[in-house]
């Protein structure tokens, strides 16, 4: 708790979570591929799982790590459209970029949701650690389902001025 009665907005609280998770499947991918490389020369006797353990926290890792990355203005853009043309259209054309961000995650989150249905009611395993495939591929839809409301706001605040398009920062009100 925060003294002086302010509490983190829910917001808040979300961005920490993804940026300790995001990091903490980094953290333990590069530990369990340090153990796999000296247990393989080192030691001469290699792990049958490590490698499938640390794909597994890649892909959360990429996945919630998107979300955190729009939150924090930190993805690649193109942005010669913007550079182009006058500084009348910088904002249309970013409002159309993030409009087809949040299209394109809405189908990656709703084809993802369709996947992992598809995975729990077929009851797929993983090779090695034998458990449900259904716990790996969900990351997919909710990566793709955190990142597309995070774009709606930044389109939702470039929308109302509150967000500069070609810096992306928020204008003081």
């Amino acid at each position: 708790m925060v003294l002086g009665g302010n509490m983190p907005s829910g917001k808040t609280i979300i961005s920490k979570a993804e940026e300790i998770f995001s990091s903490s499947c980094l953290a333990a991918m590069i530990v369990i591929i340090s153990v796999q490389v000296f247990r393989r020369y080192v030691l001469q006797n290699s792990l049958d799982w490590s490698e499938e353990l640390a794909r597994y926290f890649f892909i959360w890792s990429v996945y919630i790590g998107c979300s955190f990355a729009t939150q924090e203005d930190r993805h690649l853009e193109v942005t010669i459209l913007r550079h182009i043309k006058n500084e009348k259209f910088v904002k249309p054309v970013t409002a159309v970029a993030y409009f087809f961000t949040i299209l394109f995650c809405g189908c990656v989150a709703v084809w993802g949701t369709q996947m992992v249905i598809f995975l729990f009611n077929t009851g797929q395993k993983t090779q090695a650690l034998e458990i449900s495939m259904f716990w790996i591929f969900i990351a997919i839809p909710l990566g793709m389902g955190l990142m597309g409301l995070r774009t709606c706001e930044r389109l939702w605040l470039l929308l109302t001025d509150k967000r500069h398009p070609a810096n992306g920062h928020k204008e003081e009100v």
